[in-house]
């Protein structure tokens, strides 16, 4: 009988025990509950903006300058005599247009109705890259517009005249040749008539004669549209 009293009031002990960490337990969890409700939820809520501003920001940058289309620049020359260059292109509304030469950045050009020109652009002597970018008002950009190359030459190109000889006389066939030397890429004119050219830049053409002296004008022109012109005087008697 004893034992068995012992063995009940240890088991009472034990559930009260039981009962008192249930209680514990669901005060806590009360608590913490209230807690969530009332701060825990707000202080995620700002973390959330904060995260979201930070890198919501980016991601709307990266898309407007990943929509934003690259200008189109109008084909220029491959080569020109003239330091001063006009760049003239397309580009979208609302954005402006900053030009480059040689990789650094030269000026800034206005869009209007899809299309700007940047007047006067210095180049210099020999080969000048020339490209664009888009800028929105937000101060993002776009790629660079494809690149073009510009040769700046302000030298005559050569032209030596081998015949005929100034004050040369001619008879029976009123055709004379023409013939001489020039450069690569460059084109010669005798009278206006247009002279072949092999591969080693030796030029001929026929041109026809009158009776009595005849003026013959030859001249070279090369891509960047420098000329030399060579002028003789023959004669021709039938």
């Amino acid at each position: 009988m004893v034992k068995r009293s012992r063995i009940q009031r240890l088991a009472r002990r034990d559930e009260k025990l039981v009962i008192k960490r249930i209680v514990y337990l669901s005060v806590i969890s009360v608590i913490l509950a209230v807690f969530l409700f009332t701060l825990g939820i707000p202080l995620l809520g700002k973390f959330s903006d904060i995260v979201n501003s930070i890198f919501g920001k980016n991601q709307t940058e990266t898309s407007i300058q990943n929509t934003l289309r690259a200008p189109r620049l109008d084909t220029l020359p491959t080569a020109t005599n003239s330091a001063k260059l006009s760049v003239p292109g397309f580009s979208e509304e609302d954005t402006k247009i900053d030009i480059y030469l040689n990789d650094e950045k030269i000026g800034t050009a206005g869009v209007t109705g899809g299309k700007f020109v940047f007047d006067d652009l210095s180049l210099s002597d020999g080969q000048n890259k020339v490209f664009a970018k888009a800028v929105a008002t937000s101060g993002s950009e776009s790629e660079p517009s494809e690149s073009q190359n510009v040769v700046l030459d302000t030298k005559e190109p050569t032209l030596e005249v081998e015949s005929p000889t100034d004050d040369q006389s001619f008879s029976a066939n009123n055709r004379i040749k023409v013939f001489g030397k020039t450069d690569k890429d460059a084109q010669v004119f005798a009278n206006g008539f247009l002279a072949s050219i092999d591969s080693e830049n030796n030029f001929e053409v026929f041109v026809p004669l009158v009776e009595g002296e005849n003026k013959l004008e030859i001249k070279a022109v090369d891509e960047a549209g420098n000329s030399k012109t060579v002028s003789l005087k023959v004669n021709f008697r039938k």
